[in-house]
This record gives structure tokens, C-alpha cells and sequence, in this order.
């Protein structure tokens, strides 16, 4: 499993690292090199010397020499003997990956369940650096014009799924993304760093986001938490259509539909109701005592 994942990992690093350093031909090479040394290294094949890297590779053992080193350094390979092997910084990019495509293994029935019911467009989406990625999307039987895209990145400050999301994150985060700045996309979206802390403590007092107009003009979107085995926020489930729709007419059993399909989510991914209650109320007892 970990050699399966470590080559789908190095593949995306591949197609995302090559075209950022294509204008350097040297950086360039290097890194198409040192990816082709990493998938040299299988199940089958676990354990390589620098001759043989070399001599499969039809490169210099001097070049091989100093690509290993490099990966040696940030530990994607380890030195056994006199060979080779993957190291563990491998290991925590395959948990990374390993993580997403659950997520979207274990809500793509919740979602077209949701889409179904609601006749609005669902997606999956999850918070890096300091912005939303969309998973998953699954859209219904009239779409509109949407920026979410599969991949596609957005501000979390002006969707359902991002401020849910944020409303989550230690204050560090919060604070690096105001700093940043807090762009203007819709009619209402926030730039006050103060409107938004505001609405950020409303949005997890309630279990869930609700935009208007803050995105695109005209459009709604309500987001809710999806949390794993470890109790932890790792992604956001968001409705998102047009306000003269059902979507804004049918609210609150919109915002429900939503809730549900995250728990439902949620417990597919091990999470256990009830346990942040049970938490909370130990962490009363201890501070009170």
C-alpha cells in the first residue's frame, strides 16, 4: 500500500513541481531526476545501490550520488548498509493523500443522496493554505455558473464551506489570513476582520455557514463541518444555488439536509458522537476543580 501511494503522490508532484521550475532548465532536471529515482523503488525492489540507480537510469554515479544526498537530507531516501530505501517523509505524504480519497470514497453517496433531495449542487471541500480546495462535486439537474470547480481554489472567507471550515482553525490561522488580506468576490462578502472573527464565533455556536451574495452575486451557500475518527475538522460539505431557487426559499430544511449529510459523512470517516461533549465537560471538571 505505502508503494502505491508513494507513486501516486510522486506523479502529482511531478505534473505540479515541472511546471513551476520549467523556466530552469538545471532545477529542471534535477527534480525529473530525482523522481525517477524514487519510483525505482517498489515492493518488488525495495533496496537500491548507487551503481545500480545509475546503471538503470543511464546516469553518472556522481549525479546520483548527489540527488540521494538531497533526498536523503529532506528524508524521502535512507542509507541501510550501503543501500537505499524510501524514507518516512514519503510515508506522511501517502497519509496525506490517503486522507483525501476517503473523504471523497465516503461521501460521494452522501452527496448525490443530498442532491437528490435538495435539487442544488453539493461539493466536498477541505482548507489549505489558507484557501478552499473542492474535493468532490456533484451537481443537479439544472446547474448554474459556479466557480467550484474539482480542484479549484477559492478564498474561504466568502463561502459556506470555507467559513465553516475556519471557524475551526486555531488562531494562528485566522490571523495569517487576515493579514493576507480578505478579498471582495460578491456583494456581501466580508472584509472586516472584525465583521469576520464575529461571524466566524456565530458560524460554530450554530453547527453551520449560510452565505448570500458572497461569493457571486445572486447565489447561497450553506456549509457544515465533516469531522473524522479523531474528532477533528477535516473537510466541509457545502449546498450551493441561486437565491430564487429552493435553496433560498426552503432554508431551514436546507440547512438541516446539509447538517445531515456531514454527520453521516462524518461517521463513515469514524467519528463518534458525543465524544466532544463527554471531552468538554472533563475539561470543565478539570478547570473548575
Amino acid at each position: 500500500m505505502l508503494f502505491y501511494l508513494c507513486t501516486e503522490q510522486i506523479e502529482f508532484f511531478e505534473v505540479n513541481l515541472l511546471h513551476s521550475v520549467e523556466t530552469n532548465t538545471n532545477i529542471l532536471q534535477s527534480v525529473q531526476r530525482g523522481l525517477q529515482i524514487l519510483k525505482l523503488f517498489t515492493s518488488s525492489n525495495p533496496v537500491w545501490s548507487i551503481t545500480d540507480i545509475a546503471k538503470t537510469l543511464e546516469l553518472s554515479k556522481s549525479t546520483v550520488s548527489r540527488i540521494i544526498s538531497d533526498l536523503i537530507e529532506e528524508g524521502y531516501i535512507e542509507k541501510t548498509r550501503n543501500k537505499y530505501r524510501l524514507g518516512f517523509s514519503l510515508l506522511c505524504l501517502s497519509g496525506v493523500i490517503t486522507s483525501h480519497l476517503e473523504i471523497h470514497k465516503e461521501s460521494r453517496d452522501t452527496l448525490k443522496e443530498l442532491v437528490h433531495k435538495v435539487g442544488e449542487t453539493a461539493h466536498i471541500a477541505i482548507l489549505e493554505d489558507l484557501e478552499i480546495t473542492y474535493l468532490h462535486k456533484v451537481e443537479c439537474k439544472n446547474p448554474v455558473k459556479l466557480l467550484t470547480n474539482i480542484g479549484k481554489k477559492n478564498p474561504p472567507t466568502s463561502t459556506g464551506s470555507g467559513k465553516i471550515l475556519l471557524a475551526y482553525q486555531p488562531e494562528t490561522v485566522l490571523q495569517d489570513l487576515i493579514d493576507a488580506g480578505l478579498p471582495k468576490m460578491g456583494p456581501n462578502s466580508i472584509t472586516d476582520p472584525q465583521q469576520l472573527r464575529q461571524e466566524l464565533q456565530n458560524v460554530r455556536k450554530k453547527g453551520y455557514s449560510f452565505c448570500i451574495d458572497e461569493m457571486q452575486k445572486d447565489i447561497i451557500s450553506i456549509g457544515a463541518a465533516i469531522r473524522d475518527y479523531t474528532n477533528e475538522v477535516v473537510a466541509a460539505v457545502s449546498l450551493v444555488g441561486p437565491k430564487h431557487r429552493g435553496i433560498g426559499t426552503n432554508t431551514l430544511t436546507n440547512i438541516n439536509e446539509v447538517k445531515k449529510a456531514a454527520e453521516e459523512i462524518s461517521e463513515k470517516l469514524g467519528y463518534i458522537r458525543g465524544l466532544d461533549e463527554k471531552r468538554w465537560r472533563i475539561e470543565d471538571e478539570i478547570s473548575f476543580s
